[in-house]
């Protein structure tokens, strides 16, 4: 079945990631939307170092084209229309949209990122202090313009400015490497081990030089905004920052 995005109707992609249990999960995406695809349950289900990887995917799709993301209507599955949703996670809420026959969730991808504790809100203050030198940004939910001079949320779809929380992060990376490479691990006393740490440095390594990229700061990304007619997205922007710099650590 060819799962088509509920925002432009456009055929998703399937991508196919590893599960807790050693099997695999198939979820779909729609990178022009920035959205995604889960059936029931299936967030849950990815393994750490799936997480890490839609991470990484969700990084490399920042130059692609880009959809103004549409009122959700539809269950690909069965047409219903899908209900807006709230859950707590450890940072805070999340939002999506689910189907209230349980065939499953879309969520966007900084509601994703928000769900696995890699972004924040910012707090009033900071974004006037923004806004002396950034006067628009691109809104990380639904790609809207946002006026830091005068916005304090999207004034399309209501989402938070939201950002990339460099110390978040890297404790959420580093306990999902942990994770993974304990997933990994038959038997901690044996010397296979060693070779399991040193084809993951190597792995990492290999993503770096894919990125094209070197380690930025953060200040140095927030510099870089302006460089992209005043409609930068400032998660998109702190994950290229935040992924490199984690890679070469």
């Amino acid at each position: 079945m060819i799962m088509r995005c509920s925002s432009c109707n456009s055929a998703m992609e399937r991508v196919t990631l590893a599960s807790h249990m050693g099997t695999t999960v198939e979820i779909d995406v729609c990178w022009p939307c920035r959205v995604i695809w889960f059936d029931n349950l299936e967030s849950a289900s990815l393994s750490p170092g799936s997480v890490i990887e839609l991470f990484k995917r969700i990084h490399m799709a920042r130059d692609g084209n880009r959809n103004f993301l549409k009122s959700v209507t539809g269950c690909p599955i069965c047409a219903t229309t899908l209900k807006n949703t709230s859950d707590l996670g450890k940072s805070g809420r999340f939002s999506y949209a689910r189907c209230e026959n349980c065939h499953g969730r879309l969520i966007s991808f900084v509601q994703f990122l928000r769900e696995k504790s890699f972004i924040r809100s910012l707090q009033p203050h900071e974004i006037s202090a923004l806004s002396v030198t950034v006067k628009q940004i691109r809104c990380s939910s639904c790609g809207g313009p946002i006026n830091l001079e005068s916005d304090k949320a999207c004034t399309h779809c209501g989402a938070a400015i939201s950002v990339l929380d460099e110390v978040a992060v890297e404790k959420a990376l580093a306990e999902l490497q942990a994770k993974e490479m304990q997933r990994h691990t038959p038997d901690p006393c044996r010397v296979g081990d060693a070779i399991m740490v040193i084809e993951a440095n190597a792995r990492r390594n290999s993503t770096l030089q894919n990125l094209h990229q070197k380690p930025q700061t953060q200040n140095e990304w927030l510099a870089n905004i302006n460089a992209n007619n005043g409609l930068a997205d400032l998660v998109e922007s702190g994950i290229g920052a935040a992924l490199a710099i984690w890679l070469t650590n």
